[in-house]
């Protein structure tokens, strides 16, 4: 046997022990949930990626944008909170996006250290060109899908979003809502 069936094998084995522990049937190239989302939402953000290039911003500072237009007057460090990204990081995106005109920092007037975050006039021309660069990537995405389907699933994972904000929520072990 080769190095690289027996590392296949040994592979296989593990998942297979793992999943009679967890009680658990495990079928080869069979996707988890888990798995699956990730990669799907890897691959729409890589495909928006490519349908972005040439539009002169990183999809980085697209998501910048579009996290402010629906937060705007937010500070640096809730914005960065909203995009899980750490704040020194935020903070070269906004100096980007300042250079370009498209955000101002305002300061804040409880606060002298903080700095408030604004779009400009310019940024709304880009957010419209996000609107299409985004119906796009979707539109590839559901392609084939048909609309009940598409229904479904959106509901499907607002579902899966509150009852996994609910569960974040609690205490580990407490009950919680259902809301399938």
């Amino acid at each position: 046997m080769r190095d690289d069936e027996f590392a296949a094998l040994e592979r296989y084995n593990t998942k297979l022990i793992i999943s009679k522990l967890m009680n658990r049937t495990v079928e080869p190239n069979v996707p988890t949930l888990g798995f699956l989302l990730h990669e799907v939402a890897r691959l729409l953000r890589r495909r928006f990626e490519q349908n972005a290039r040439g539009s002169g911003l990183t999809r980085s500072q697209w998501q910048v944008l579009a996290y402010l237009a629906n937060n705007e007057g937010i500070n640096q460090s809730g914005l960065a909170y909203l995009l899980e990204i750490e704040p020194i990081t935020l903070g070269r995106i906004v100096d980007k996006l300042q250079t370009l005109r498209l955000i101002e920092r305002h300061p804040d007037p409880s606060d002298r250290r903080v700095w408030l975050l604004h779009l400009t006039p310019a940024a709304r021309p880009k957010l419209s060109q996000l609107g299409r660069l985004g119906e796009v990537t979707r539109g590839e995405a559901l392609a084939g899908v048909p609309e009940a389907d598409t229904e479904r699933l959106l509901k499907t994972l607002q579902t899966l979003k509150a009852n996994l904000t609910d569960a974040c929520d609690s205490p580990a072990g407490q009950k919680r809502a259902n809301h399938g």
